[in-house]
């Protein structure tokens, strides 16, 4: 039986960006349609739906951001990748509360698109198959390692969907196979801090920070925390989980 395409709305004010996302996804499995803004982006969408949005971050009169929230007030539950560029950051827990987690960085390479794009795709698919979902994820349990991803595959499908309980669960069963998984207790920070869990959440982002001081996301994310509770003052450093 041969598979429909995914479909892929490309989002961002610069064509040079638009032709280099086309150009490196262009194939059999995806189809590919690009919009110059946030607004054009909300129109079409409305005419035709599509399975994966990668939205520019930073875009004049309509941001990324502002383009999601007019997506979810539309009830538009598409899965989106958030592209960002330097110092371009946005807020993990209103993303997170619109069922954003995922981001990309500029520069962009072409085998980072695939990847990611792939990943979100292949994750999410279950949502529409829900018949094979005990097939797809069983492969990956035949291992403690399979299992942690399987695991945080879940965690992100719940999250990407607000089922923030149920995220939680898998996000505690990943950190137990994998304490040291920077991605997974990252998660898990912002997950706390949406929850208002916030010494917590302040732990989660520490612990990705042992594992990885260089980890963006948990960098992003402690420093957001210290402005957030110190209102931009605080004249402690940025503590990095270094003991």
């Amino acid at each position: 039986m041969v598979s429909t395409p995914s479909r892929i709305l490309i989002v961002d004010d610069e064509p040079n960006v638009r032709l280099m996302f086309r150009t490196t996804l262009e194939s059999p499995a995806y189809t590919i349609s690009e919009a110059v803004d946030g607004t054009a982006a909300l129109d079409a969408l409305i005419n035709s739906p599509v399975d994966l949005v990668m939205l520019d971050h930073h875009m004049p009169n309509l941001d990324g951001m502002a383009t999601l929230r007019g997506m979810r007030r539309l009830r538009m539950n598409v899965f989106v990748v958030i592209v960002t560029a330097h110092g371009s950051v946005p807020d993990a827990v209103e993303a997170m509360k619109l069922g954003a987690i995922d981001f990309l960085s500029k520069p962009v390479t072409p085998e980072a698109l695939r990847r990611v794009v792939s990943e979100v795709l292949a994750r999410n698919s279950i949502v529409h198959a829900p018949s094979s979902a005990k097939a797809a994820d069983e492969p990956a349990l035949a291992t403690l390692s399979g299992q942690f991803v399987a695991n945080l595959a879940k965690a992100k499908r719940a999250l990407n969907q607000s089922r923030f309980d149920e995220a939680e669960v898998f996000l505690i069963q990943a950190t137990a196979l994998d304490s040291k998984s920077a991605e997974a207790n990252n998660l898990m920070g912002v997950l706390r801090e949406l929850k208002g869990q916030n010494d917590d959440a302040y732990s989660s982002y520490r612990a990705a920070l042992k594992s990885d001081k260089h980890y963006e996301p948990a960098m992003h994310n402690m420093t957001r925390y210290y402005e957030r509770f110190t209102f931009g003052s605080s004249k402690v450093p940025l503590d990095l989980g270094d003991e």
